[in-house]
């Protein structure tokens, strides 16, 4: 064992034993009995034992500065939590006088006549489109039965128009502002008509779908895309 000691720790060990060399010769030559001699070199033996002990202790704490030594793997960036993408991302921006919508990015914003044309994505690549809603704005008087007098337009509107089973459903809020909301149908097509009258702007968005594309439930999830993202012109 102590040849597998490094040469620090044997030269050390060595020192130490050289030190007490003379002492411990003076007590080997001093006159003793038996019993007295077998003290003196038990003595001698344990004080050797325990030097090597202490050297051993010594030598190792200054061969191994770093030994039990802990080491983080974090760093400053691990401990920070990304920051979140933008959801709205990628998207179309639809803006009139009155307000603005975003518009997903599988859809399309088209400008016509009467303000932009949200066009709906196709039912499978390379088909038709299974939809669009026409959002436009123009003046109007803002009293407060505005909007009640627009709903009750768009219905007279759309029955004269040839629209089945048309009614106007609760009124929604968007953006803060309160829309009315009619609903009609027949067999070509699914209609929704959304409006209101804000800071003297009746604004519109008149949806029709498809009715051999898709059934009512996807119009409504197609539609609900769109509609919340309502913001007003400050």
């Amino acid at each position: 064992m102590f040849f597998m000691l490094s040469t620090a720790k044997r030269s050390l060990i060595q020192h130490c034993v050289t030190l007490h060399r003379p002492r411990i010769a003076t007590l080997a030559s001093m006159p003793t009995t038996r019993a007295r001699t077998r003290h003196i070199v038990s003595t001698s033996v344990i004080a050797a034992v325990g030097l090597l002990g202490v050297s051993l202790s010594a030598c190792g704490s200054a061969d191994d500065p770093d030994e039990g030594a802990t080491t983080s793997n974090s760093s400053p960036s691990s401990e920070q939590s990304a920051s979140s993408a933008d959801p709205n991302a990628g998207w179309h921006t639809a803006a009139d006088d009155g307000g603005q919508f975003l518009v997903p990015p599988d859809w399309e914003v088209e400008k016509v006549a009467t303000g932009s044309a949200l066009q709906a994505p196709p039912q499978r690549e390379g088909g038709v489109r299974v939809g669009r809603g026409i959002f436009a704005s123009r003046v109007a008087i803002d009293t407060p039965d505005a909007i009640d007098n627009a709903a009750e337009t768009a219905v007279k509107f759309h029955k004269s128009g040839g629209m089945d089973d048309v009614k106007r459903l609760p009124d929604v809020t968007l953006g803060g502002v309160r829309f009315y909301h009619v609903r009609g149908e027949n067999s070509a097509e699914w209609l929704d008509d959304y409006g209101t009258v804000n800071d003297s702007n009746l604004i519109t968005v008149l949806w029709s779908f498809n009715r051999g594309l898709v059934d009512r439930d996807q119009t409504d999830e197609l539609i609900n895309q769109v509609m919340p993202t309502f913001e007003p012109t400050p």
